[in-house]
């Protein structure tokens, strides 16, 4: 009995030359779209001369300029003189020449050196940067990356025969935040002293109240004393005058003294009974609460009076 058989592999020439004829066969039916991947998967499993140039040909008629254009370039010196497609692939170059579109990436003045430039996701070498680059038609993008990783990238649309230069910036370092170290709570500052009652004006014009109704006091009670001493040298005159016209010389002293105590008393007495009425009227209108007056009777020296009081 003999063993299983198995299908052995194709040897990648075969498998290359069967892509090369399903491309073949969609570039005769004019569907280079679907054509030119297979044309691209032969030449990279096994590269050969026809499959370049049906690439190129088939890129060219999509309008791939600057791709047909490169593969010619790649072809021209594998051909030898003689062969066929020679003459077609020198024309092509010739034809393809004017209509590349050419895209120049250029770095703004003081950019550092980026690490990577990259157009359409290829890497394209540090010398491309300045230089003309023939590119397909259409739209395109280029990402530029530098250190800490720092990034640009830029769209950019080209006709055919177009030139273009893009002039790209790297974006500014990210600056970290720096940790703020722990800083204990800042004592807040201490509330204000409540304001005693001395300092609010009612406790002003209480005090004003005070200092007038004991200057009232003070002159009625001085009154109080001037009028009990002119009391006493009326006493004193009855003896020495017994009649206006009888009147020792001591008499008529003691007559002036007791008109002058009198007056006096007088006077101190107005004053002393005004000045308790004054003050009596700014304690009474004073907007204070909890606080009682009261003017209560007294003996003072020489006589009797009032006392004003007042409770907080």
């Amino acid at each position: 009995m003999s063993g299983a058989a198995f299908a052995q592999p194709k040897a990648p020439k075969d498998a290359a030359y069967e892509l090369f004829q399903q491309g073949v066969a969609l570039a005769e039916a004019r569907d280079c779209p679907r054509a030119i991947p297979l044309f691209r998967k032969s030449q990279e499993t096994y590269p050969a001369r026809g499959t370049l140039y049906n690439l190129a040909l088939c890129e060219r008629e999509i309008g791939q300029v600057a791709s047909a254009w490169r593969h010619f370039n790649e072809l021209l010196p594998q051909l030898e003189p003689g062969d066929p497609r020679l003459p077609t692939t020198k024309q092509e170059l010739t034809a393809l020449e004017p209509r590349l579109p050419r895209l120049v990436i250029q770095l703004a003045q003081g950019a550092p050196v980026p690490a990577e430039v990259l157009l359409d996701q290829t890497p394209l070498p540090q010398g491309s940067i300045g230089s003309e680059l023939p590119v397909d038609p259409g739209t395109h993008v280029i990402v530029v990356r530098w250190a800490e990783g720092r990034q640009t990238e830029a769209p950019v649309s080209l006709g055919e025969g177009a030139r273009k230069e893009v002039h790209l910036d790297p974006p500014p370092v990210a600056t970290t935040p720096q940790p703020t170290p722990d800083v204990p709570d800042a004592p807040q500052p201490p509330s204000p002293a409540p304001v005693s009652a001395s300092g609010s004006p009612s406790s002003g014009r209480r005090t004003l109240a005070f200092v007038i109704g004991g200057v009232g006091v003070a002159a009625l009670g001085g009154s109080l004393i001037t009028g009990g001493l002119a009391l006493g040298t009326k006493g004193e005159l009855e003896d020495e005058c017994p009649t206006p016209s009888q009147c020792s010389d001591r008499g008529m002293s003691l007559r002036s003294q007791g008109q002058t105590l009198t007056t006096t008393g007088t006077v101190l007495g107005a004053l002393g009974l005004a000045g308790i009425g004054a003050g009596l009227v700014l304690l009474l209108t004073t907007p204070e609460q909890g606080t009682s007056v009261a003017l209560a009777p007294a003996v003072l020296p020489g006589g009797g009076g009032a006392l004003l009081r007042s409770r907080f």
